[in-house]
């Protein structure tokens, strides 16, 4: 992109990875194009990028995607296809000049005509430099007309997105599942009796599909499964969501909903004020007898990466001796720097670093400014990826305001936006001050006599980035991105933790001075 905006006189306007989307029978599609050039005019050259290998067969140039080739003619058609629709769509039929033009800068073609593409618009690597000479010859200059101020807005996609974005979110939502099943259809087919397996994924693979799944088909085949997890947000998702015959909780849960069964008080309103009140009652279930309705066929673990040595110790003995066990986790949100748990002998590992969730605009975001390794596996292409940064804290509710409203007016409803901090509650910026306009639906930090949570009602939701983890969101917004140079590794652990959960807005408040975020600003 940027030899083209070196290269290319001001006549031309380049656009980078612009997405377009559609209603195909009710049905819709989404695409991107990699570079756009438009002239003064408004005509559009289409650049078609393909790195890395391409496939020369008889029926035409292909390239290879998740093990399957997709023919590379077809792809550019498409695409045309779906921009010219959408801009007859939005401009009362008017037709918007395109041509294309296939840039392969990693591939030598042997035979050009074979491809199925004119000569003339396609750059390989034996002329990948003379690419702005050849745009130059396909597309003139053109003259300055109204016609071409709108093709520019159109791909400066500052046209309305309301139709757009509940479509986007819907099927979002199904390629997720879809896609993500694949993962619970392996767990599902393994044959070991018991079964020990240590399932280590990246976000968005889909570990909490995988536990309810596997919730599901132990109580199918008569088992009572117990299924923990460390953030209660997602234990009481899990639960409103699995059926009975089981036992959905967190570990804090087991630990107080077993000791009142056997008669004992837990009295809360000393959990502020005395760090070891977890580790007291922990040890007051070493001494009592685990048995009957206490004593589980299957034992899942989720979020296991936060979990403590001693938690799996004692949660052994709510298992019996013959107990599938499957423990799910992912090192790189571990967000309280855990010793990783070590499991007895008879376990097996399953590595997966495929993300379905994470759209491919908001995943090259990660990938480029975080250490974290992934591999893309959602087509979609996200709707928009933001950093704004701030010079003072008290900033951010004015900047966290403005972005609500913006995505409001792009179509997104109050319940598809979700605002994180990095920070704890108790000290978030947007915790202390709430947010102008809008007014916040919260965890108070208090707990009533039986240990429920106590929440503010409000219209957006507002959560710490560690007890949003295993959820996800159509808009996220990101506060607080301040990491600590003392604790980077776990700063960006949270960051990446936090951003993964978008799945098709992301925005970041990051503060301007602070070193560590220079790579978000770049």
């Amino acid at each position: 992109m940027e030899l083209l905006r070196r290269s290319l006189p001001a006549d031309y306007t380049v656009f980078h990875n612009v997405h377009w989307s559609r209603d195909y029978r009710n049905v819709p599609v989404f695409g991107e194009a990699d570079f756009i050039i438009v002239n003064r005019s408004g005509q559009a050259l289409v650049i078609e990028q393909k790195a890395g290998f391409l496939t020369e067969t008889s029926e035409g140039l292909t390239k290879r995607y998740k093990g399957q080739d997709k023919n590379v003619v077809q792809q550019i058609h498409r695409t045309l296809d779906g921009i010219r629709d959408k801009f007859r769509f939005q401009n009362s039929d008017l037709a918007i000049p395109l041509d294309y033009l296939l840039y392969c800068p990693d591939h030598r073609l042997k035979d050009i005509n074979a491809a199925g593409l004119d000569v003339s618009r396609v750059v390989d690597a034996s002329r990948a430099a003379k690419l702005p000479e050849v745009v130059a010859s396909l597309l003139k200059p053109g003259q300055p007309s109204a016609f071409g101020d709108r093709v520019r807005r159109f791909f400066e996609q500052s046209f309305k997105l309301t139709l757009d974005v509940h479509a986007y979110t819907a099927a979002s939502e199904r390629a997720l599942a879809r896609y993500s099943g694949g993962l619970a259809d392996m767990v599902s087919c393994l044959e070991m009796s018991p079964l020990r397996l240590r399932l280590r994924g990246t976000p968005g693979c889909g570990k909490t599909a995988v536990a309810a799944r596997f919730f599901d088909d132990a109580v199918a085949a008569g088992k009572r499964p117990l299924l923990v997890c460390f953030s209660r947000p997602l234990a009481e998702r899990l639960k409103g969501k699995l059926g009975p015959g089981g036992r959905v909780t967190t570990w804090h849960g087991l630990v107080a909903d077993f000791l009142r069964a056997r008669g004992q008080v837990i009295n809360f309103s000393k959990l502020k004020t005395e760090p070891l009140f977890w580790q007291q009652l922990q040890d007051r279930i070493l001494e009592e007898n685990i048995a009957g309705e206490w004593l589980f066929d299957t034992l899942i673990v989720d979020e296991g990466q936060d979990f403590e040595a001693p938690w799996f110790d004692t949660l052994r003995l709510f298992a019996k001796e013959q107990a599938d066990i499957l423990w799910l986790e992912d090192p790189d949100q571990n967000l309280r720097s855990s010793e990783p748990v070590l499991l007895q002998e008879g376990f097996i590992g399953y590595r997966t670093r495929v993300n379905y969730r994470s759209p491919v605009n908001i995943a090259r975001f990660l990938q480029k400014t975080l250490p974290f390794e992934f591999e893309i596996a959602c087509d979609l292409p996200g709707l928009r990826v933001g950093v704004t940064p701030y010079s003072d804290a008290q900033e951010q509710p004015a900047l966290v305001s403005h972005l609500i409203t913006e995505l409001m007016k792009k179509g997104f409803a109050h319940s598809d936006i979700t605002v994180l901090s990095l920070r704890g509650l108790n000290s978030a910026t947007l915790n202390l001050q709430g947010v102008e306009n809008y007014t916040l639906s919260r965890f108070t930090g208090s707990y009533d006599p039986l240990g429920n949570q106590i929440f503010e009602t409000g219209q957006i939701r507002f959560d710490s980035a560690q007890r949003f983890k295993g959820q996800q969101s159509p808009a996220v917004i990101l506060t607080d991105v301040d990491p600590d140079e003392s604790r980077l590794e776990a700063s960006l652990r949270a960051i990446f933790s936090a951003a993964t959960r978008a799945t098709v807005a992301l925005d970041m408040l990051v503060r301007a001075d602070n070193p560590a975020c220079r790579r978000f600003l770049a």
